[in-house]
């Protein structure tokens, strides 16, 4: 009987494991981000960002996203969401970047990129000025500051000239992660930004160095019993 309920068992956790396999796998290329932009279908713009991911559990990790959605000037944060292993690996490089978008002319993108991009060019946001030296780079209207500062922009704006090395990635559909890389899951603007993420990874991967190392010890102490054994120490009479 016990046997049976443990086979019973078995059987419910693969059919639940095959069953979130099926709404996050990053090999069909189907899970909740392409869900969301279903859901938003008829919105005429929206952005959806990774707002935060997490791991769970050391044997068989579990492993969860948190979106968040734009829309216009409203941010939604979506409760946490189990994904699978692909698809979190898939994504991982991407924390607080805009995994999919769509912009108020129809433009749809797949490809991640910094907050706040999506906005650049529309006038209902900001302009394009120059500063002292003839460059040109984008400043959001005065009730649009808080966006420049939740981007890391610190009042300075983007430049016209990597928001034209961003275009050329878009258009090649290749990630960017903003000036210097400051952007994205290694970006130090990020790690400013996302500070309980660093620490729960730190943390993590604090506890499983220290397993680590007590599993050698224990292999190394269990080596040095054997060898004293297998000496075959004799005390004559």
């Amino acid at each position: 009987m016990v046997s049976i309920l443990k086979k019973f068992g078995y059987l419910v956790w693969v059919t639940g494991f095959l069953t979130i396999s099926s709404c996050g796998s990053g090999n069909s290329g189907v899970g909740p981000v392409q869900g969301l932009q279903k859901e938003m279908i008829n919105e005429p713009e929206y952005a959806i960002l990774l707002n935060d991911m997490r791991e769970e559990g050391n044997f068989f990790p579990s492993y969860f996203h948190q979106y968040r959605v734009d829309i216009g000037e409203n941010s939604d944060i979506r409760t946490y969401q189990m994904v699978t292993e692909d698809y979190y690996k898939r994504y991982e490089p991407y924390l607080g970047m805009v995994l999919a978008s769509k912009t108020p002319d129809g433009k749809l993108s797949n490809t991640p990129f910094p907050n706040g991009y999506q906005h650049v060019g529309n006038s209902d946001y900001g302009r394009w000025r120059q500063d002292s030296s003839g460059g040109s780079f984008w400043e959001f209207y005065g009730k649009y500051a808080l966006m420049s500062n939740l981007m890391g922009w610190a009042g300075g704006g983007l430049y016209r000239r990597d928001y034209n090395t961003y275009s050329n990635y878009r258009q090649n559909n290749k990630p960017y992660y903003g000036p210097k890389n400051s952007y994205g899951t290694n970006g130090a603007i990020t790690q400013k930004q996302k500070p309980n993420f660093y620490s729960r990874r730190k943390a993590r991967k604090a506890k499983s160095t220290g397993a680590f190392d007590k599993k050698v010890e224990k292999r190394r102490i269990g080596r040095s019993k054997n060898s004293f054994r297998s000496r075959g120490f004799s005390f004559g009479k």
